[in-house]
């Protein structure tokens, strides 16, 4: 493909990154037809109404199967997605996503690849290996590039496989610190992002399927925000409503997404392979190593170690310890909230076993396992559970 069949094919129709919302996504279905959509179908998804009854969790010790760490690249000022210089070459920066990397990854992948474009050159270098290293390195080879990842590790050895990975974009900045032109640029890659995953679901090969989810509170829940991307993203949405689930005295509720990295991950880098991708193992410790790429155009989608590669201070780490039990097949629900006895509760189905979560500990990079916590989720869980109603 000649340099100007692959201008034509990255341009994707992004006029500005900041620019307004709303007329950008009126332009998303005339960008989306341009791309190749990605495989699987959208079948008919085994879940039940909102409002139908639940099956309890199974939450005990001894079904716990493993029990995983992660570090969350959380930027207070929110995701940093915009082009810059490093030297002679030119840099897309497309990191600090926090809790909604997996979420947001096929949004933020399409506005990296229409900064990327301007650049006017084949050949890219994509820093780093996880799900948005991973979904950029695929977004620029469907435009015609010809892209090689150069990362530390790989899937299944990288911050994203330890993601929960529920859609819904969350942990990504401190109120008082994100832009507006940040929210927009948020709202919109969750939109993109959101309709590019539907094309997955039910696919097995993917491990993209529908749950219900339920979010709790015993106090009245604020509406007054709509969800990131706006509340249309939420299929079957009801906010703030009484009596909810687990006794609960108020919930949100809606269908969305449950996304297993494990499948996911490697379905992702057959997809980049099989397209001609080329992976390289390599550590960069300073700036000067990644100048050091023969290719002069690069996407950094390193996560939290651009902190110290590219000195922002402003990225820390988030750090979440998951639990999973055995699996379940007659659970088709997650929820999270907060218990008087327990703290911060959530779980999900996913196919290899119930996820227990509900920890988000930041500026702590302790990656061992905590046997308390791992105690407190399970029998939270399980204390949930017995309240099922």
């Amino acid at each position: 493909m000649n340099r100007r069949k692959f201008l034509a094919a990255a341009g994707v129709g992004t006029t500005s990154l900041v620019g307004c919302a709303a007329s950008q996504t009126s332009s998303l279905t005339s960008r989306h037809s341009l791309l190749e959509q990605p495989p699987g179908s959208t079948a008919d998804a085994l879940v039940q109404p909102i409002g139908a009854g639940m099956m309890p969790v199974k939450s005990s010790m001894d079904r716990v199967t493993r029990t995983i760490v992660g570090l969350r690249p959380f930027r207070k000022p929110g995701p940093r997605l915009e082009a810059a210089k490093l030297g002679s070459k030119d840099i897309v920066h497309n990191y600090g996503h926090g809790g909604g990397g997996v979420s947001l990854s096929w949004g933020v992948a399409e506005l990296a690849a229409t900064l990327v474009k301007d650049f006017g050159r084949r050949d890219i270098a994509v820093l780093g290996s996880g799900v948005i290293g991973l979904s950029t390195a695929i977004q620029l080879q469907r435009a015609g590039a010809e892209v090689t990842i150069y990362a530390k590790d790989f899937p299944p050895y990288t911050t994203s496989n330890v993601a929960g990975a529920m859609w819904h974009p969350v942990t990504l900045f401190e109120r008082d610190q994100v832009t507006d032109a940040t929210l927009r640029m948020l709202d919109l890659a969750s939109q993109i992002a959101f309709k590019r995953f539907i094309g997955y679901a039910n696919d097995p090969t993917y491990g993209v399927y529908w749950i219900r989810q339920y979010s709790l509170s015993e106090s009245p829940m604020d509406t007054s925000t709509p969800y990131a991307g706006g509340d249309s993203l939420y299929p079957g949405l009801i906010r703030n409503r009484k009596n909810g689930p687990f006794g609960f005295a108020y919930h949100d509720a809606y269908y969305t997404l449950m996304i297993d990295p494990d499948i996911y991950l490697r379905a992702l880098m057959r997809d980049f392979t099989s397209g001609g991708g080329q992976l390289r193992e390599i550590a960069f410790d300073t700036a000067d190593d990644v100048e050091g790429l023969a290719e002069r155009s690069i996407v950094n989608c390193t996560g939290l170690g651009a902190g110290k590669l590219f000195g922002d201070e402003s990225v820390i780490p988030a750090r979440g310890q998951l639990s999973f039990l055995l699996p379940q097949n007659d659970i088709d629900y997650g929820y999270a909230g907060v218990t008087k006895d327990y703290g911060l509760l959530y779980t999900f189905p996913r196919k290899t076993g119930v996820l227990l979560g509900g920890s988000v500990d930041k500026n702590d990079w302790d990656l061992r396992s905590r046997e308390d916590e791992v105690r407190r989720m399970v029998e939270g869980h399980a204390a949930m559970a017995a309240r099922l109603r």
